[in-house]
């Protein structure tokens, strides 16, 4: 994964849990925080990751171009028999 996505994980993640802190201390509550509440935090996180920074990730990987071949409009039956047939799967 690029280092741009982690590092807006790593920037936004804390805020989230200072949220999550505050709130409970407005509320007057003790504030344990369990690991489903932590997934949960990342999860809230992971949406504040912007769509520009995840297509930036993949920019620098270079994608290339294949020719295709006859092999890739096969069906998928067809094209796992003549995988076999080829011995690219071992028995």
């Amino acid at each position: 994964m690029d280092q741009g996505v982690i590092h807006s994980l790593k920037c936004h993640y804390p805020k989230q849990l200072i949220l999550r802190i505050l709130e409970c201390y407005d509320k007057n509550k003790d504030c344990d925080i369990s690991l489903l509440d932590a997934v949960v935090l990342l999860e809230k996180t992971w949406r504040l990751v912007t769509e520009s920074t995840i297509r930036n990730c993949f920019s620098g990987v270079g994608h290339k171009k294949t020719q295709q071949t006859e092999d890739d409009n096969l069906p998928p039956l067809q094209m796992t028999r003549k995988a076999r047939s080829e011995c690219f799967f071992a028995k």
